[in-house]
């Protein structure tokens, strides 16, 4: 283990590209793959998902796999979970690790002695182009240490403020993956170079959901049965349409008395700015102002019974009020057949084809919201043609196995260049 807190630099690159030395890799070979990301189940998102999904297919493809990610309750903790290895520190959990209280020695302490512990053939750091600028830094340092190429993926962006601020680290990533066009766009409007940037949309696990009903949380099913049930699995938050999707369903229920609005609660998530409690207690504020307390169900779901949600739904809804970058709750929905109402905003139009697989509406619009979710649950045909298609569609475009096989195409392309030394001049 590197003892590095003291140097006065934490490391020299040369140093550290003559020891750590590069390992090529050849087919057939066991590629490593270090991963770097904020957050990891139990903490729920859609990033979360995506890290379990593609970590775990790489695994079962012969890779090795290891991730540095936030700790649970600020513990160090170091385990093996879906084939990967997890370590936890509490220098990547941001809702500690707030405003620019970063101990930056100790931040590019911890991610070197990573990399140099994995000495990977690739570096793979997700969200890592806002919040912190320290811990970009490092992960690119480190990374050319290392001598592997960085791949960034970028599943959104972020204001204009934090974008000036990374916008030095902008083409130094050897790869951007961006997982939608929408993204894409928005990055090199933030000065990304065109070419360094490859679209891979999010893939779905067609085992976990799928649409028949399985063996589940069968006491929370029993809760459901006899109701019209949509489903809001986005995290509670304003951002999320949280309040719009309350409205919705008020109108709703003047034509359907039986609606239930399935809300997936707070429990782990990342709440980097601390809005979570205040955005609970609007909800919560709105259902009891509007009388709604039978008609809505505010639940926290662990990652592996979420799909329990999404069977339980006759429509799901996703009314965001921003541009949202994708949305991989689409994917579920659409895996479990379920129709779907989400905002025209960012890429959701990218998944969703408006009067195909589910309904585009206008964003903060809740008449409108409520006038396609009445469309759906009175009309059954027009329900389980949308959500067959839907099915359809992310068998066809959207499955984990074409996400895998164009992130692994991406890696094998970066590993025939040798470009780092001339970037870093090392």
């Amino acid at each position: 283990m590197l003892c590095l807190t003291k140097r006065k630099e934490v490391i020299s690159l040369s140093v550290a590209v003559s020891s750590m030395k590069r390992k090529r890799y050849t087919t057939g070979s066991s590629m490593k793959i270090a991963m770097l990301h904020w957050a990891f189940p139990p903490t729920i998102g859609g990033v979360e998902s995506h890290l379990v999904m593609l970590g775990s297919s790489l695994v079962r493809r012969g890779f090795e796999v290891h991730l540095l990610t936030g700790s649970v309750g600020g513990r160090r903790e170091k385990y093996v979970t879906h084939g990967m290895v997890v370590r936890r520190t509490p220098l990547l959990d941001l809702n500690t690790l707030t405003g620019m209280e970063k101990p930056g020695r100790e931040v590019k302490a911890e991610i070197l002695d990573f990399l140099w512990s994995v000495r990977p053939n690739v570096v793979h750091a997700h969200n890592f182009h806002y919040f912190s600028s320290v811990h970009a830094k490092a992960v690119l340092r480190g990374a050319a240490a290392a001598g592997a190429p960085a791949v960034l993926t970028a599943h959104n962006v972020w204001a204009d403020e934090l974008a000036r601020e990374f916008g030095p680290f902008a083409s130094r990533w050897d790869a951007v993956i961006a997982v939608s066009r929408f993204i894409a766009r928005e990055l090199v409007n933030q000065g990304y170079p065109a070419g360094q940037l490859t679209v891979i949309h999010h893939g779905i696990d067609l085992e976990k959901f799928k649409p028949a009903r399985r063996a589940g949380n069968a006491r929370f099913l029993s809760r459901l049965r006899g109701r019209r049930v949509i489903f809001h699995p986005a995290r509670l938050s304003m951002d999320k349409g949280s309040l719009v999707a309350v409205k919705a369903v008020g109108l709703v229920r003047e034509r359907i008395p039986d609606v239930l609005l399935l809300m997936a609660g707070p429990e782990k998530v990342v709440d980097f700015h601390g809005r979570q409690r205040d955005d609970l207690r609007k909800v919560k504020a709105l259902v009891q102002e509007m009388g709604l307390s039978d008609n809505v169900l505010i639940r926290p779901f662990a990652w592996p019974e979420i799909a329990d949600g999404y069977r339980a739904a006759e429509v799901c809804v996703y009314p965001s009020c921003f541009e949202e970058p994708f949305g991989i709750a689409l994917l579920e929905a659409m895996a479990t057949a379920r129709p779907l109402v989400v905002t025209r905003a960012g890429g959701m139009p990218e998944v969703v084809e408006d009067g195909e697989n589910g309904f585009l509406v206008p964003m903060g619009d809740h008449e409108e919201l409520a006038d396609k979710c009445l469309a759906l649950l009175t009309d059954r045909q027009l329900s389980a043609r949308m959500g067959r298609r839907g099915y359809e569609k992310v068998r066809e475009r959207f499955s984990q196995e074409r996400m895998v096989d164009e992130t692994v195409r991406l890696y094998e392309r970066l590993l025939g260049q040798d470009s780092l030394r001339a970037k870093w001049g090392i």
